[in-house]
């Protein structure tokens, strides 16, 4: 059945895109603008480019493929400037699944309807994405909560999607000249590898759960993630703290409050390094619907379906690649991607490398921020990538994602403020190189102790 299930699901992707591909060729043609005027109907006509009818195509084939394009709207500067600007529209056009599958799962889940798990849930979702959709609730307790109620049916789907991305990805990669630097097979592992850690909720509630715990032993409590309901939360069912204040990207709410915009954004990006110095562990989704300042005046990280982790040599290799980014060493920069084998270590000459290096990123150190836009070194990458053939291992460019949303934010909430200088940021890394080292000295002795 799993055979006939990923026959038919291949049938219908490649009909799908085979159809809006041929009325992409249709519209360059003027046939189906013609059609428009013939049916009297002109007014409605809308040109239909390569990224409108990809964006179209991917809604049509469903949740797998609309989270693909999520992470492609979210990604300016990873992607071509066009899809990332199409594919935001798939942020917002997910539909809700009806509240009678919502009360389906709930049964299934904890074993009784939710009318007996609840005290109230409101049948309306508050938000409905690729994965799951969002209910507000309180528990029988009184308290407010945020349940997450996972799709029905979406893993057989998911499983037969991912595995046809990856065909496609390995054939891109043999038919497109130079499409191996872009890597489209490792983003497909890391896409099914994340997006599978994402149908089980209760990893995810783990991961808010290590992020808490990893501020408080920072002894930073300005900086949060939603505490677990574990009695109420299952595979396909997570229960959290309800957070209340703005989103990050509602700049005028943010800007109007009592707190300082510019102090928040940087007390969240220290709790973000934080649990990447300590923990090699980071929150990989900071989009703006992940990112909130609370009405408290704490920042709020949510939605940890996707982490990033890094061992203990990629943890050390990532700190002293943003210490030699920061100071403009471009010579150890080259040399840092050489060892992590993002270029050919025997092969390249370091030299050469760092010198097109610094003409790539140097306008991240020294141009007039205000006036900076990441797309525009877009170019300069691709151009440096194919001359040193490097490839940028899959887990820097999720961190590098990351520091792109911050930075999108950055010029939103403080236009002075430059994540990619900011003497804050050394700080950040010092100060976590610091406690990790405390931390192990005081687990040295604990371990000596009971040797003893």
């Amino acid at each position: 059945m799993g055979v006939l299930r990923l026959l038919w699901r291949w049938l219908v992707v490649q009909w799908t895109l085979l159809k809006y591909a041929l009325l992409g060729a249709a519209d360059r043609l003027g046939l189906r603008r013609l059609w428009y005027v013939l049916a009297g109907r002109s007014a409605e006509y809308q040109k239909l480019t390569r990224p409108v009818w990809m964006r179209l195509a991917f809604e049509d084939l469903g949740p797998t493929f609309i989270k693909l394009a999520q992470i492609i709207a979210s990604s300016e500067g990873l992607f071509p400037k066009e899809y990332s600007e199409e594919f935001r529209k798939c942020l917002d056009r997910v539909p809700p699944f009806p509240f009678e599958q919502v009360q389906q799962i709930l049964k299934e889940e904890f074993g009784r309807p939710h009318t007996e798990v609840f005290a109230t849930l409101d049948p309306k979702p508050v938000a409905a994405a690729s994965i799951a959709q969002v209910h507000f609730a309180t528990l029988p307790s009184g308290e407010e909560v945020v349940v997450k109620v996972q799709r029905p049916a979406i893993e057989p789907l998911v499983r037969a999607d991912t595995k046809i991305m990856m065909i496609i990805a390995r054939l891109v990669e043999k038919i497109i000249p130079h499409a191996d630097l872009a890597n489209p097979t490792g983003v497909v592992e890391d896409f099914t590898l994340t997006i599978f850690e994402e149908l089980d909720f209760r990893l995810e509630g783990r991961n808010m759960d290590q992020f808490n715990e990893i501020l408080k032993f920072a002894g930073n409590s300005a900086v949060v993630a939603p505490l677990v309901q574990w009695d109420y939360t299952t595979k396909r069912v997570l229960t959290m703290e309800r957070f209340r204040g703005w989103r990050v990207d509602d700049t005028k709410a943010i800007l109007a409050s009592p707190y300082n915009a510019e102090e928040k954004l940087v007390n969240g990006l220290r709790g973000w390094f934080q649990s990447v110095i300590l923990e090699g562990f980071f929150h990989g989704d900071v989009h703006a619907g992940n990112l909130m300042l609370l009405s408290d005046g704490r920042v709020g990280f949510l939605d940890f379906g996707i982490i990033g982790r890094f061992n203990d040599t990629q943890r050390h290799m990532v700190t002293e690649y943003i210490m030699a980014f920061q100071g403009g060493n471009f010579k150890k920069l080259a040399q840092i991607l050489a060892n992590m084998g993002s270029v050919d270590a025997g092969k390249v000459d370091i030299e050469a490398f760092a010198e097109d290096l610094k003409r790539c990123y140097s306008p991240w150190l020294s141009k007039s921020y205000a006036d900076f836009k990441i797309r525009d070194l877009l170019p300069e990458v691709l151009r440096v990538s194919v001359k040193h053939r490097m490839r940028l291992p899959r887990e820097f460019i999720l961190i590098t994602k990351q520091l792109l949303y911050f930075d999108r934010y950055a010029k939103a909430l403080a236009p002075n403020l430059n994540i990619f200088t900011d003497p804050r940021l050394v700080g950040f890394i010092i100060e976590g190189v610091q406690l990790l080292q405390k931390r192990k000295a005081a687990e040295a002795k604990a371990a000596g102790a009971a040797a003893n």
